[in-house]
Parts: structure tokens; C-alpha cells; sequence
């Protein structure tokens, strides 16, 4: 691939995309992506792990996820290892989007009992004094919630100010509340201030029909204080931070909070980003919808674009509980919704204020993003429209740009391996579609190493 403002070809520069890596590092890349190329190690990835996690012990099993999956697409463990990290990115212009991974869903139970959320749970204050807590799962939420501050605190160390962080809701709240809250918001119509029905709410006396019980209710405003204290030590260290998009069943609730949060904390520069899935069939009109709101409201706007995460769960949800599939019927349909959300974004910011993040390992998404550039006069070094891959996939794409000039991120996950197997398994199960065709990625590897011996 050519682009006027600098050439792009996968192929090119293996010692540009690779040179950051060791020769073990590169045996592992080729091994790890050669194994995860075969459906049946990947479909049966979760007991894999399982099994291999009884059989050889802790100590043993965390050696063998080092030098395999979480080794090539984890960070590490602790900071000293994210700063070697950090450090080597920096040689080659790539910057990174620190996630320290946490999330849940509907299926998982913090806590052994599933029923001790029943209003007649007596509440109390946490040690901090600072929530009153609802539900024993929520002192993990607050746990987390000082992981995401303390992840915050670290960026501004290891990358600077205006440096990312990642978030997801879903490690702040219990799932079955946070689908009870979705749910209700899906059935009103009107597009209140969510704090103020949330508020209605909480009050005694009001009209709304829900389900949620007065415990629950607490619970949200939990959520919600977790939210503001992490933003604002985002915004104490002058960082940035994108809000993940997740499930269908979560999503109209995690994208009202975060708009009500960009109208809140975006008002004078941009400091609150949003996710937008783009395998789902209503992205476009929420895209649409949230755009106008920005320009209305007065309020910046940024976001990353990503095809999605959670089509397994997704369509096996829409199974069991007999409703519409809400992800688009093919790759080529997702495609082109990825392709008409970065025209329409373009088309907007030619008088509005609105950053992207072309977060994509699709080499004919990046393409067309850099066609759309070059066709609208954008440079690489504008900070309108900048580009993302995972951490251990697709360095031939992120390291080229960046040697070209353009903005580029490794959204880039650590933390303990306990907490990272959920991701580490759903990545390779709904990437398996990249996988099975990561001929390149296994062929680069392979060269890299071959050109070192």
C-alpha cells in the first residue's frame, strides 16, 4: 500500500515492526499465532487452560502462560515490566493506551451466593468510609476502582500528561444491575440528563416503571460516584481516558453514561472518549444521535472505532433469550458500517471539534483511513485522526505508521494472570476470523527471527 503522505506496506520494514523484540520473543510470536490458527485449539481454549492450570500447579501453569498467550499479547505484571515496555515504544514513536484489565458479565458471581443482593441485605459503610455498600461484591468494585486510579497514577509517571487510559464499567458495578439499568433506560423514549433520572430514581416518588430494588438503585449510585473519582484523578494528572464499549445488554447504559460525562468534562478541551462497535446494527444512528448532541450541547467529542469483541456472546445471548441479533450478518457489512462511521465522523469535523481512533487490525480499514486523510488534506502528525492496534498483533501495521509520522497507540493491557485469562481467551475466540488468516503475522515473526540468526 502507498499513501502520498508516506508508504505503508505490510511487508515492508520487518526490521521497523520487529526490532523490538528479542529472539525469544520473536520464537514465541510465531509459535503463539501458529497455534491459535487452528480452530480447535482455539474453541477449546478455555478448558485448555483449565486443565493445564490443574495439572501442572500454579507456579508452573503461570510459566507456561508467560512464554505463550499472555506473554505475547499481556505487558506484564507489574510496573518496572510496563516501563520496559513503554520505554521501547518510545524508541519507535508509538505510544500506548495502559489498560489494566477488569471486566464481568451476566454469567460470573463475585461472591458464592447469587441471592445475597436482595433488599433485605443490611448496608453499611466500606472501610474508607466513603460508599455505603449495597452488596458484598461491592468492595471488589471499590478495589477496582483504586486499581483504575492507581492505572491512572502510572500513565502520568510512564507516558506523560494527555498520555490513555482504558476502562470498562462492567469492573465497577455488579452485570445483572448494570443490565436492569440498561434495560429500563432502553424503554424511555425521551433523552432525559440520566443523572436526573437516575436521581428520580433513587427518590420514593416517582413514576418510572422498573425493576430495580432500592439496594440496587444504591448500587448505580455507587457506580456512578467510582466513575467521578476516577476521572478526576484522570483529569488531575491531565490524562485522557476511553470508556470500552461491552455487550448489547450493557451498552445503552454505558453509552448514556459516558455521554452525560463528555457534556460534563469535555467542555473545554477532551479529556473523556467513547467506544463505538461497529459489527453492531445500530451503531451508525447512536454515532449519528451522539455527534448532534455534541454540536447542540456545546461539548467535545472523541471516540476509538472498533469492529467489536463480543460477537460470540452476543449472538449465543440473542439465542437464548429469543431476541434480534443486534450484530451485522457478515464481515463485509461490519466493513463498510467501520467505513461510513469514519466518513460521516470526517464529514463533522469539518465544523465541529471531534478526534478518532482508528482502532483496527483490518489492513483495508487502515487504508481507507489513510485515503480519506491524504483526500481531506489531514497530516499524519494531526492528532484528529490517530490509529490503535492490541498489544502483540499487527506490529507490520502499527510500527510502519508510526515511522511514517502518524499517531500511533498499543492499547496495552497487564495485570495478574488471574484476571486476564477472561480477556486473553475472548480475544482469541472472537479473533479467531484474524488468526486463521495471520499468515503474515506468523511469516513476519518467522523472517524477523530467520534475519537474526
Amino acid at each position: 500500500m502507498r499513501n502520498s503522505q508516506g508508504k505503508y506496506t505490510a511487508a515492508s520494514g520487518i526490521s521497523v515492526a520487529y526490532g523490538y523484540k528479542s529472539k525469544s520473543e520473536l520464537l514465541r510470536g510465531w509459535l503463539v499465532y501458529k497455534l491459535i490458527s487452528y480452530d480447535v485449539i482455539v474453541n477449546s481454549l478455555p478448558k485448555l487452560i483449565r486443565w493445564s492450570s490443574n495439572i501442572f500447579g500454579q507456579n508452573l501453569f503461570e510459566k507456561l502462560m508467560r512464554t505463550t498467550l499472555y506473554g505475547q499479547f499481556v505487558a506484564g505484571t507489574k510496573t518496572d515490566e510496563v516501563k520496559q515496555i513503554v520505554d521501547k515504544f518510545k524508541q519507535y514513536n508509538v505510544k500506548v493506551i495502559l489498560d489494566y484489565s477488569m471486566e464481568s458479565d451476566i454469567s460470573t458471581s463475585i461472591t458464592a451466593s447469587n441471592n445475597v443482593h436482595k433488599s433485605s441485605f443490611n448496608t453499611e459503610l466500606d472501610e474508607s468510609n466513603t460508599f455505603k455498600i449495597y452488596h458484598p461484591d461491592e468492595r471488589i468494585f471499590n478495589t477496582n476502582m483504586f486499581n483504575y486510579i492507581k492505572n491512572s497514577n502510572t500513565s502520568r509517571e510512564l507516558c506523560g500528561q494527555s498520555s490513555f487510559i482504558a476502562m470498562k464499567i462492567t469492573a465497577l458495578v455488579r452485570p445483572l444491575v448494570l443490565q436492569k439499568l440498561n434495560q429500563f433506560l432502553e424503554s424511555r423514549i425521551t433523552d432525559h440528563n440520566l443523572f436526573d433520572t437516575i436521581d428520580s430514581l433513587l427518590t420514593t416518588k416517582n413514576d418510572f416503571t422498573h425493576s430495580l430494588t432500592p439496594n440496587e438503585l444504591g448500587e448505580i449510585s455507587n457506580l456512578l460516584l467510582r466513575i467521578n473519582r476516577i476521572i478526576q484523578t484522570v483529569k488531575k494528572n491531565e490524562g485522557r481516558i476511553f470508556i470500552d464499549a461491552e455487550q448489547s445488554y450493557f451498552q445503552t447504559a454505558i453509552n448514556k453514561i459516558v455521554i452525560h460525562l463528555q457534556r460534563l468534562y469535555n467542555r473545554n478541551n477532551l479529556l473523556v472518549y467513547n467506544t463505538y462497535q461497529c459489527y453492531k446494527k445500530n451503531t451508525l444512528n447512536i454515532l449519528r444521535d451522539d455527534l448532534k448532541k455534541s454540536k447542540e450541547d456545546g461539548f467535545y467529542i472523541g471516540y476509538k472505532l472498533v469492529r467489536g469483541a463480543y460477537m460470540d456472546q452476543e449472538r449465543r445471548h440473542a439465542v437464548e433469550t429469543g431476541v434480534e441479533d443486534p450484530i451485522h450478518s457478515n464481515f463485509n457489512a461490519t466493513t463498510e458500517c467501520y467505513k461510513q462511521a469514519l466518513v460521516e465522523t470526517l464529514n463533522f469535523t469539518e465544523s465541529n471539534f471531534v478526534r478518532v481512533l482508528v482502532a483496527s487490525h483490518n489492513e483495508d480499514t487502515v487504508r481507507f483511513a489513510l485515503e480519506q486523510m491524504e483526500k481531506r488534506g489531514i497530516k499524519p502528525a494531526d492528532e484528529l485522526m490517530s490509529f490503535a492496534t492490541l498489544f502483540g498483533m499487527c506490529d507490520y501495521i502499527t510500527f510502519t505508521l508510526a515511522k511514517s509520522g502518524f499517531q500511533v497507540y498499543k492499547l496495552t493491557p497487564y495485570g495478574p494472570l488471574s484476571s486476564l485469562l477472561p480477556y486473553l481467551t475472548r480475544r482469541a475466540q472472537e479473533n479467531r476470523g484474524i488468526f486463521a488468516k495471520a499468515y503474515k503475522d506468523r511469516l513476519l515473526h518467522y523472517q524477523a527471527l530467520k534475519d537474526r540468526l
